[in-house]
């Protein structure tokens, strides 16, 4: 059977889905009546996410960490499934994650997948007390909850990694190309030679107290910001760099 990883609890975007996940099932709970619990799930990438999910119950039995749960054939047929009696339930839809669910006290399920716009889907799953609770409403409001679930999902996905820290040797490397760079932007502008230009940098850098990478970057922005006008490397710093 293949791993379900889960979100670290408490991290993003598993508090704010959990967040609407607690609304939803507040809401169908005063719709029906009946007690819900609920998950959500998402794969993308070759791997399968358990997101968030509520109720006690639901984490004890384990069934939202079964690979192959009610989850997993709505993201195969891209189409919600509706079980309003589980102990009715028959064929491919009977799988095992069926009597676990059963001996939870759950006796209907709902299953909503979710597009998410850079690949993969999402996948919503509502556990209910009560047989027959999977109504049109309760269907229409879980709809909307999968919307803005995989939405959230699909914003913190987008938010980037901290970059690993950098060898002694790239950042040497780094720092080699962002000079060469600005000793050609000071070589054109300022019409002068390399060894003049390098110069100019390394003076800027002992005046101002800082590193000839820094000062670099500083050159070529400015170079950028004042193309097209004349002088824009000029004032008493390149000046007196220059005269040294």
């Amino acid at each position: 059977m293949a791993e379900v990883c889960a979100v670290w609890p408490g991290t993003e975007p598993a508090r704010s889905v959990l967040a609407l996940l607690d609304d939803l099932v507040a809401v169908v709970r005063d719709r029906t009546g009946a007690a819900a619990e609920g998950a959500v799930h998402a794969h993308r990438r070759g791997a399968d996410w358990l997101i968030a999910s509520a109720g006690d119950r639901l984490t004890r039995s384990g069934v939202a960490v079964v690979h192959a749960g009610p989850w997993r054939a709505a993201l195969r047929t891209g189409a919600p499934l509706v079980l309003p009696d589980l102990r009715e339930t028959t064929g491919s839809a009977a799988e095992p994650w069926r009597a676990a669910a059963l001996r939870a006290g759950f006796h209907a399920v709902l299953a909503l997948p979710a597009p998410l716009s850079r690949g993969g889907a999402a996948a919503l799953t509502l556990y209910l007390d009560e047989p027959g609770s999977c109504e049109p409403e309760v269907v229409r409001r879980a709809g909307g909850f999968a919307g803005e679930m995989a939405s959230l999902i699909e914003l913190h996905s987008t938010i980037p990694a901290r970059e690993p820290a950098l060898s002694e040797a790239e950042v040497a490397r780094r720092t080699r190309a962002s000079v060469d760079h600005a000793v050609g932007v000071l070589m054109e502008v300022r019409g002068c030679d390399e060894d003049e230009a390098r110069h100019v940098l390394e003076v800027l850098g002992a005046s101002q107290g800082r590193s000839l990478e820094a000062v670099a970057s500083s050159v070529v922005r400015h170079a950028v910001r004042s193309a097209g006008g004349r002088g824009g490397l000029g004032g008493g710093s390149a000046r007196a760099a220059r005269r040294s």
